[in-house]
């Protein structure tokens, strides 16, 4: 897509993710990375059950908002940023890949991404999520003695990365809400520094870093959060093995290497050659291995009929299921039946 001037410009396909820009000035050297212009930015990502997508981005500069119709809703591409990411979950529930880590979110977590970290959410309906952008600059920029009231542990993954190889930490951190109600406190923050940036009165970028200090204070209190911190850089290949193995088990073993090639943003064959080398099958092998073990397990435990167990694992041939069953258990499945039934 052009603008007036001529010039590309790269839409984002996923929402929640600052302005578009000229490609030109990152897409060539940095393809996966987003990039915000902003310090510091709210935005405010919902996606309703009846396919209707929301976004809004408030900062300095005028608020910015998107509608679009999506059924599925969108799935966002792997990527990173230039700047970190504290993403809120306000919804019941988030799926995230993070590098090749399947990471599940609930109401009330955080998770603060480093720039390098590359990632993935996985939007449902229902979904609504608070998105914080700090800009390098902006951690960097705080006056001494008015910087964030951060853990040591906080702060230690911030100096990491700040003054540290920026682009070569694969590392996060996750904050589990400890209350079983909505952590009201911090999405009070959140609609705190939304009001802020609404209404600009004189003297409102040190209110919204006062709101940044406040917020990072909540998420350094143990009576409020567990923090996990998480460094992926040693166990991407287990980590993209047990994340396929997790997909594959949620889907009932029926999933193709390019379907979840697709979900996990990596090529088929390298997801296959990482599974095979840590769990000793391909992923074909495994589907029809794990779903042989479960015709097995109906046969032993139920009175189903074989044709109600083909159907509720998805063989479509029935001529073939015997084949293959008979293939691993070395018996038909009405033998099998017979000699197995509880």
């Amino acid at each position: 897509m052009e603008d007036k001037k001529g010039r590309y410009i790269e839409i984002e396909e996923a929402i929640g993710y600052g302005q578009p820009v000229p490609s030109r000035t990152y897409s060539e050297l940095l393809p996966d990375t987003h990039i915000n212009e902003n310090p510091v930015e709210l935005q405010e990502v919902s996606y309703t059950a009846a396919g209707k997508g929301h976004r809004k981005a408030y900062s300095y500069r005028p608020e910015t908002s998107l509608s679009f119709n999506s059924d599925p809703p969108p799935r966002a591409k792997l990527h990173k940023h230039d700047y970190f990411e504290l993403l809120f979950v306000v919804s019941a529930h988030l799926e995230m890949q993070i590098e090749s880590r399947l990471c599940q979110f609930y109401r009330g977590d955080v998770c603060i991404l480093n720039c390098s970290t590359r990632h993935a959410e996985h939007y449902e309906p229902d979904t609504e999520l608070f998105y914080l952008v700090l800009s390098p600059d902006y951690l960097l920029n705080f006056p001494r003695g008015e910087g964030p009231a951060l853990s040591p542990e906080l702060w230690r993954f911030f100096s990491k990365a700040l003054h540290g190889s920026l682009l070569q930490n694969k590392d996060y951190v996750a904050f589990q809400w400890r209350g079983d109600n909505m952590p009201v406190i911090l999405r009070r923050v959140m609609t705190e520094i939304r009001g802020i940036f609404t209404e600009k009165t004189p003297g409102y970028p040190l209110f919204v870093r006062g709101q940044v200090c406040r917020m990072f204070s909540i998420l350094s209190d143990p009576q409020y959060y567990e923090t996990k911190f998480v460094d992926l850089g040693t166990d991407e290949s287990f980590s993209l093995a047990f994340s396929a193995k997790q997909v594959l088990d949620k889907t009932n073993y029926r999933m193709s290497k390019l379907q979840l090639a697709e979900q996990l943003n990596y090529s088929a064959e390298h997801i296959n050659r990482v599974f095979q080398h840590h769990y000793g099958c391909t992923i074909p092998t495994y589907n029809r291995r794990i779903c042989l073990k479960r015709a097995a397990e109906l046969l032993r435990e139920t009175p189903l009929p074989v044709h109600e167990i083909c159907r509720q694992l998805g063989f479509v041939n029935r001529t073939n299921f015997y084949i293959l069953f008979e293939q691993e258990y070395g018996l038909t499945p009405a033998e099998y039946r017979r000699k197995n039934y509880l």
